[in-house]
């Protein structure tokens, strides 16, 4: 069955106390914030918790359909792709997806950093817990049966079954409960297929020499964003339907203020963003309108002073200031705290406010997106 969005809780664990550094953790709580932000703006709702078995219960009982379960080192990308492949994973019959990992001598492990799981089959099970990480600890469970076939490592089978015949363990792995209670009830466990694992990205930031090995993904994007990608089309389809806008303020990445502008009267348009490539692109691309005029300027919002009167008319009223999503971007908020983003996209607004009071400020996504009437779980400056 097609789950509605309000069927669907996202829920992020908070596990940045098992960090050994402050800076990792510093920029996993950039990355979860931004992470908040992208999901809350697709329209689902976001719970956070320290303690997963804890959530799980909340959200069950709160009538939701399915958990999505992450970690603070895990984010969601190229767009829709993962909301859109869960929609796909929530057709079949399934009581967990995720990760499910052989670890030979421990028990499989359902790896924290994301899992799906069917939320009323979890409350008819009486809500069992999702089993935490005991090394050491023995016990003997029937073996589960699984493919030769893996997706990389010996440890990643394709599916994985119940099993007939018992083995003793010396270990248990992360989610080892869920698991064993699935495949006791003879319920489907899903392994996560290539489309969803590469809609999604994880840092592994509980483990230095694994971080390191990640975080240059990190780096290249923000280059990419900033060096290499174009918008060509516009990506804000809901600006405010106005008919008299005589001065425009945007990205270089679109035409939707096509719509708002005056079709009569000059109209003076400013194209601005931090991306030398999008400015070039756009300099040769922007609609020929008789009664338009362009400039371009190279600006970045989220560190450089914007002196208004450097590129607009303080004294047109009709003017349209577009501040997108620049202060929840993912080419940029990872390196970026939210308390910076949020401070910075005031600093800026109050500033229009006082310069060109009668100009309609519009954005697609704000800094505080998620946060806007709850704190988030930690503190920030």
């Amino acid at each position: 069955m097609y789950l509605q969005k309000q069927d669907i809780a996202y829920c992020i664990i908070d596990n940045t106390n098992t960090y050994s550094s402050n800076w990792v953790k510093s920029l996993m709580i950039n990355q979860a914030d931004y992470t908040v932000t992208n999901i809350v703006s697709k329209g689902y709702k976001v719970f956070w918790e320290t303690n997963e078995d804890r959530v799980l219960k909340q959200v069950a009982d709160l009538g939701y359909k399915l958990a999505i379960v992450f970690s603070t080192g895990t984010e969601f990308i190229n767009g829709d792709d993962f909301f859109d492949q869960i929609q796909v994973k929530a057709l079949a019959d399934f009581f967990i997806a995720g990760h499910v990992l052989d670890r030979a001598d421990a028990y499989y492990e359902l790896h924290h950093q994301c899992y799906a799981i069917n939320l009323k089959m979890y409350a008819t099970l009486g809500y069992p817990t999702i089993g935490k990480f005991e090394p050491g600890r023995q016990h003997t469970e029937f073996e589960p049966l699984r493919s030769q076939e893996t997706f990389h490592d010996a440890h990643t089978p394709f599916w994985v079954k119940p099993g007939t015949k018992e083995k003793l363990y010396q270990h248990c792995c992360h989610g080892w409960n869920i698991l064993r209670t699935a495949f006791e009830n003879n319920l489907p466990v899903i392994v996560f297929d290539t489309p969803i694992r590469n809609s999604k990205k994880h840092f592994y930031p509980e483990n230095l020499q694994e971080f390191y090995k990640h975080l240059p993904w990190a780096y290249k994007r923000q280059d990419f964003c900033q060096n290499e990608f174009i918008h060509t089309e516009s990506t804000d389809t809901a600006l405010p339907k106005l008919t008299n806008i005589l001065q425009v303020f945007t990205p270089a990445s679109g035409t939707a203020w096509t719509e708002i502008i005056h079709k009569t009267e000059p109209v003076s348009v400013v194209f601005y963003d931090y991306s030398d490539k999008a400015l070039e692109y756009w300099k040769s691309h922007a609609p020929q309108l008789d009664n338009v005029t362009y400039s371009f300027a190279k600006i970045n919002l989220l560190h450089d002073e914007l002196v208004l009167s450097r590129y607009l008319d303080t004294s047109i009223k009709e003017t349209f200031i577009n501040l997108t999503n620049v202060f929840a971007y993912e080419g940029t908020a990872f390196f970026n705290s939210l308390g910076y983003r949020t401070i910075r996209e005031k600093q800026l607004i109050d500033n229009i406010k006082q310069v060109l009071p009668d100009a309609v400020i519009y954005q697609s996504v704000t800094a505080s997106t998620g946060f806007d009437n709850t704190p988030p779980w930690h503190t920030y400056d």
